[in-house]
């Protein structure tokens, strides 16, 4: 609360008279709520934009589904970017979900594919080959899967599918590969808004400064 008159109250509710009160500690009080009341501001300002951009990212979602004639009921998921006509204002609307895998689907997964791996000559070359592509693809230097990297395993095991010969002897490595599309699960990130204007058409944007390290 914002201490008035002669007498102010301490964190432990007690009544303090002024004139025993340490200097600093006045202008310390003085300036704490002077930033608190800003600071109170721009965070009502903040939830209204990001309402707007939440209104604004449904809006234009809905106009482009009405305008490419497609039915039935849509729900928008990924980011957007909108602008404005004279094309001296962009808004970018970013949803930055992130990939992970459930523990212990990957394990099913390790095992299916140390399976593909026994099942393989040893002495064979192009097997010895394979093997040591997969665990590159498939593990960090520090042992643990590669969320990024393991999703190319997706192309070989299509390319496998889709070759009689080579599905004869590879139906574990595409059984391997299929658990993780099961094994994949998406954590929704927090919306992103970055908003760049300028002053004139043709001109370049600047980025709007909307947190406090952008200052």
């Amino acid at each position: 609360m914002k201490q008035q008159g002669k007498i102010w109250i301490d964190g432990k509710g007690k009544e303090i008279p002024t004139y025993a009160i340490n200097p600093v500690l006045r202008v310390e009080e003085n300036h704490t709520q002077k930033i608190a009341r800003v600071a109170l501001r721009i965070e009502k300002s903040l939830q209204e934009l990001e309402e707007l951009s939440a209104i604004a990212h449904k809006e234009v979602y809905d106009a482009k589904v009405k305008d490419a004639n497609i039915k039935g009921n849509k729900t928008p998921s990924e980011g957007m970017t909108l602008n404005s006509f004279d094309n001296t204002i962009e808004v970018k609307i970013t949803r930055p979900d992130s990939l992970y895998f459930d523990n212990t689907m990957t394990e099913l997964v390790k095992q299916k594919f140390s399976e593909y791996f026994e099942s393989l000559n040893a002495g064979n070359e192009t097997a010895l080959f394979l093997k040591d592509l997969v665990n590159d693809l498939m593990y960090t230097s520090g042992g643990n899967l590669d969320n990024s990297k393991v999703l190319k395993l997706r192309k070989y095991r299509d390319r496998m599918d889709s070759s009689d010969k080579l599905k004869k002897t590879g139906s574990l490595f595409i059984e391997a590969v299929d658990l993780f599309d099961k094994a994949i699960r998406t954590k929704p990130g927090n919306p992103g808004l970055y908003v760049s204007i300028s002053d004139m058409p043709g001109e370049k944007k600047r980025k709007v400064a909307l947190k406090f390290t952008d200052i």
